[in-house]
C-alpha cells in the first residue's frame, strides 16, 4: 500500500538507479515527441505550438513523478530531452549555440525546473488530489514563462533585448495562460499514466531484471534514432 506524501530519499542505490533510468526514458520520450509532433507543428505555423508541447512535458514530467516519486530529479527529464535539440543542430550541421538550439532548450530545462519546483514543495497534495495537479499545471505553467522572460531578458534572446517592459509583461501572460491551460488538461493524464505503471513497473525490475533494464535501453536508443530521422527529414 503506497504511502502519499512521502518523498523518496536517496540512499536506496537499487530503486535510485530505477528513477535514473525512468529519468533518460520519459526524457528521452518528450525529446522525440518534440523532434517528432513539435517539429510538425513548427512546419505547419500552428499558433501556441510552445503551449502544446508543453504540455505535454508537463504530463510526461507527471508520469516520473508518479512512478518514481522523486520531485527533485524531474527537472533531469527536461534535461534529457532538452539534450534532443543538439541532436538537431549536428544533424543540420548548424553551430550548437545556434539559437534554434539554445532556446528551446533553455525553455525545456526552466520548464523542467518549474515543475521540480511547485511538485517538490506541494508533493503531499500533488500526490493526493487531482485538484491540487491541476494547480500545479497552471503555477507551472506560469512560472516557466516567468523564468523565460527572466532568462530571455538577461541573455538578450531573439525579440526580448527590445521588447519594452509591457510587451515582455503581454507576451507571458498570453503564453504563459496558454501553457497554463493545456499544463491543466495534460498533467493529471500523465500522473494517472504514471500510477498505472508504477506496479507493472516495480514488478518488472524485481521479477525480470533483465528485461526491465533490456526494454529500458531498447526504448530509449529507437527515441533518438526516430528523432535523427525526424531531424533528418526536416521537422
Amino acid at each position: 500500500m503506497p504511502v502519499f506524501g512521502k518523498i523518496k530519499k536517496f540512499p536506496e542505490s537499487g530503486i535510485f538507479l530505477s528513477a535514473l533510468i525512468g529519468v533518460v526514458v520519459l526524457g528521452s520520450i518528450w525529446g522525440v515527441l518534440e523532434a517528432t509532433l513539435g517539429g510538425f507543428l513548427h512546419l505547419i505555423h500552428f499558433p501556441y505550438k510552445g503551449a502544446i508541447m508543453g504540455g505535454i512535458g508537463m504530463s510526461i514530467m507527471a508520469t516520473f513523478v508518479a512512478t518514481n516519486r522523486r520531485p527533485s530529479l524531474v527537472i533531469g527529464v527536461g534535461f534529457i530531452a532538452a539534450l534532443f535539440k543538439l541532436l538537431s543542430a549536428l544533424i543540420y550541421g548548424g553551430p550548437l549555440f545556434a539559437p534554434f538550439v539554445v532556446n528551446p532548450a533553455t525553455a525545456i530545462i526552466l520548464e523542467g525546473l518549474a515543475f521540480g519546483l511547485v511538485t517538490y514543495f506541494l508533493f503531499r497534495g500533488f500526490e493526493r488530489s487531482v485538484k491540487v495537479r491541476a494547480g500545479v499545471g497552471l503555477l507551472v505553467g506560469y512560472l516557466s514563462m516567468t523564468l523565460w522572460g527572466a532568462v530571455a531578458s538577461i541573455m538578450g534572446v531573439g525579440n526580448w533585448a527590445f521588447m519594452e517592459l509591457q510587451e515582455k509583461v503581454t507576451y507571458g501572460l498570453v503564453n504563459g495562460t496558454a501553457l497554463a491551460i493545456v499544463g491543466v488538461l495534460l498533467l493529471p493524464l500523465g500522473y494517472m499514466v504514471g500510477t498505472k505503471l508504477r506496479p507493472k513497473l516495480v514488478q518488472l525490475r524485481s521479477m525480470r531484471p533483465k528485461i526491465f533494464y533490456g526494454s529500458s535501453a531498447a526504448a530509449t536508443v529507437s527515441c533518438w534514432i526516430i528523432a535523427a530521422f525526424a531531424f533528418a527529414s526536416g521537422l
